[in-house]
């Protein structure tokens, strides 16, 4: 995997770009078996009382998930030294696949129509950007890569990723804030109802564009050690490292904040689609991966990104947290179930009435008093009366509570 050949002079590992794929392939499915586990622990979390529920970094499955997404991000690594970056990480996007099993098995989250059209275009797309893509992969110096690092348009891409991050995160705040002081049925959280969603798996996907561009940047680096050239007698080398790592821990953060509230069928499929895009972009601008690319295979590239952007607004129409028309006769069942016992707990005596009708029809089957009782007016809850028969022991009993 080293970059000298035994005469001395630097070598491409453009030639064993199929492992890199390879590899590719099973860190993404690695990675996506770990993010689900980690949805699967939020779920398990929201069951216990308050008093029990724990930070997720105190969760054992959330921690073994993170354990399967650092294993994947290592395979990922390694593929890096035998892929451009505008290739493996769309080879990566065939996490999909995994994340439409994982999700639907593991999870119980619904497959619909739409979600499988949605995941066709973002696999079809990747396809395509696969088969156009540049597969030169050279090796570099750590001089190289930080002269890289100045050029004009890289700064510019800089730039607009630091501005977008900066502007996610605001935004990110104002609708936790709104949602927090007004909750989730007030008009202004219906404002970002629709984006709330796509906001945590976004700055995620910047992240970690970012962190696999620095990954690129130092597995170069690792390439050229190997051939007999040590990089890491430089501050610029542990830059970059340390630069990895911050941004693999702010990915990692904001896609569990996005777990922890949506469906790991949505929240995936947006983050894949925010991580591509930029990583084939950033890839481009820093390694120049374009400049040798004809016009009809850079026109192709862009398509399958076109076509993978589409697949992923299609998932961006899914419902979150919607009930199946079998799931909302359950939470039904279970009203009534709970309203009953809760009458029998507090001894009070079940009065079925029709509110629309002639009183004569009226039906009481469970009250001895028969439909010549009038109606028990009913707290907002519908389980306590706070007038009727009861009324007066009820007010007896706060006394006595008092």
């Amino acid at each position: 995997m080293g970059c000298q050949e035994p005469n001395g002079e630097r070598k491409e590992t453009a030639k064993l770009w199929y492992l890199g794929v390879i590899l590719s392939i099973l860190g993404s499915v690695c990675t996506n078996l770990g993010v689900n586990l980690q949805k699967y622990s939020f779920m398990r979390e929201a069951k216990r009382s308050v008093g029990l529920k724990r930070a997720y970094a105190r969760q054992p499955f959330w921690v073994f998930g993170l354990l399967l997404v650092i294993g994947g991000s290592g395979l990922d690594f390694v593929a890096l030294g035998f892929l451009p970056q505008s290739l493996a990480t769309p080879v990566g996007g065939s996490t999909m696949v995994a994340n439409v099993a994982f999700a639907s098995l593991l999870l119980k989250e619904r497959f619909t129509r739409m979600d499988a059209a949605g995941t066709s275009l973002v696999l079809g797309g990747i396809c395509i950007v696969a088969a156009f893509a540049n597969k030169e992969n050279g090796c570099y110096t750590v001089e190289e890569l930080v002269a890289l690092y100045t050029e004009p348009l890289f700064i510019m891409y800089i730039v607009l990723m630091t501005i977008s991050c900066i502007g996610i995160y605001v935004l990110v705040k104002r609708v936790e804030t709104i949602l927090r002081r007004c909750g989730p049925s007030s008009a202004g959280y219906k404002r970002f109802r629709r984006i709330h969603p796509v906001i945590y798996p976004a700055l995620s996907g910047i992240f970690g564009a970012q962190s696999v561009l620095f990954a690129k940047s130092a597995i170069e680096l690792i390439k050229t050690t190997a051939g007999g050239s040590n990089q890491f007698a430089t501050f610029g080398t542990y830059a970059i490292t340390f630069s990895m790592f911050t941004c693999i821990f702010l990915q990692i953060h904001w896609l569990a904040h996005g777990l922890q509230s949506f469906d790991a069928v949505f929240v995936v499929p947006v983050f894949q689609c925010f991580f591509i895009s930029v990583s084939i972009f950033g890839g481009g601008v820093y390694f120049k991966e374009f400049s040798s690319m004809s016009s009809m295979a850079l026109g192709m590239f862009f398509f399958g990104a076109g076509v993978t952007l589409s697949g992923v607004f299609l998932l961006s129409q899914r419902e979150m947290n919607k009930l199946s028309p079998k799931g909302r006769f359950r939470a039904c069942v279970k009203a009534v179930i709970f309203i009953k016992r809760t009458q029998k707990a507090r001894k009070m005596e079940y009065q079925w009435r029709q509110p629309i009708g002639p009183v004569d029809t009226i039906k009481a089957a469970y009250s001895p008093e028969g439909p010549s009782t009038p109606p028990v007016k009913l707290s907002k809850a519908s389980v306590m009366p706070i007038d009727g028969p009861r009324a007066s022991l009820t007010k007896i009993e706060i006394k006595a509570n008092d």
